[in-house]
Parts: structure tokens; sequence; C-alpha cells
């Protein structure tokens, strides 16, 4: 079969060629928008990802602090009712041998274990350098003896709860003689 492109054939067909390359770059532009816009769905899509990745685990995180430190109120009424215990053993005296006071005492070391099992540390403040965070000075007294601001009596105990502090220790601290 023979072609026969006319005097005027191969314009019409360079003008066909011209408009398909114009076409074809208008094709590839599209394409290159689209796979852009691909690239960027994909970050939005990795970026999404992340957040809620960190969302779960500050909830997670939340949720254990939550169930950690729940019994805090009920620690501090059990904390209460220990020092009541001790207040009471301390008025007994140690020769006083009847069955009262050993069930009174037992009864205060189950008290303290329970407190011990759920996280519970009593601060230890006498002798130790005053720290605002655990210790709350209730009175002062002048002595050139030990260093400024060390403890010099613990008034009453302070506790933590798995490092928090629940209750800060009333404490007498020393303070340089004027």
């Amino acid at each position: 079969m023979r072609r026969y492109i006319g005097r005027h054939g191969g314009k019409v067909l360079s003008k066909k060629l011209s408009a398909v390359d114009e076409e074809m770059l208008e094709i590839e532009e599209k394409l290159e928008a689209t796979e852009k816009k691909m690239e960027e769905y994909i970050e939005d899509v990795k970026r999404l990802q992340a957040e809620f990745e960190n969302y779960r685990k500050r909830v997670e995180r939340e949720k254990e602090e939550f169930v950690r430190y729940a019994n805090e109120k009920l620690i501090l009424k059990l904390i209460d009712v220990c020092e009541n215990l001790e207040r009471g053993l301390e008025n007994c005296g140690e020769g006083d041998g009847t069955e009262l006071v050993k069930g009174v005492r037992m009864i205060h070391r189950q008290v303290l274990d329970i407190l011990s099992d759920a996280g519970v540390k009593r601060i230890k403040a006498e002798g130790k350098q005053f720290d605002h965070n655990m210790h709350e000075a209730v009175m002062q007294t002048e002595t050139d003896e030990v260093p400024e601001d060390t403890v010099l009596e613990e008034l009453q105990r302070g506790y933590l709860l798995h490092g928090k502090v629940l209750c800060h220790s009333k404490v007498r601290i020393a303070k340089e003689p004027e």
C-alpha cells in the first residue's frame, strides 16, 4: 500500500505531531502534579501515624500514673491511723507486756506492711539537710553544733508514694546563732 502525502500533507502531520507533543507535555505535567500531591499525602499519613503513636503512648503513661496514684486518699487515711497507733504505743511504754499492747503492735506492723506494699516510704529527715521538696520547717533552733538548715528533729513524719511526696515531714531545723 502506498502512502501519499501531498504538498500540504507534511504540514498537517507536523501540526498533528505538535498537538500530540503538547498533549503529552500536559499529561506529564499533570502526572508530576499528581505524584507531588501523592507524596504530600504520604507525608501527611506518616505524620498522623507518628502523632497517633505519641498520643497512644501518652494515654498509656497517664493511665499507668492514674492507677499508680488512685489510692492516694486511702493511703493518707491509713498513714493517719498508723501515726495514731504509734502515738498510742509510745504512751504504753515498752515494759507493759499486756496482750492488748501486743495486739496493737501487731496491727501497727500490719498497717506499715500494707503501706509498704502500696509503694509508701517514710521520708528520712533527721540529720539531713533541709529540702523544701520533702520537708516543712515549722521551727528553728539557733545552734553552731551542726550546719545551718540541718534537720534537728522530725516533729511529724513525711511520706512518699512511688517517689511522689504524699505529705511533707514537719521538722525543726538549725539556724546560725546571731
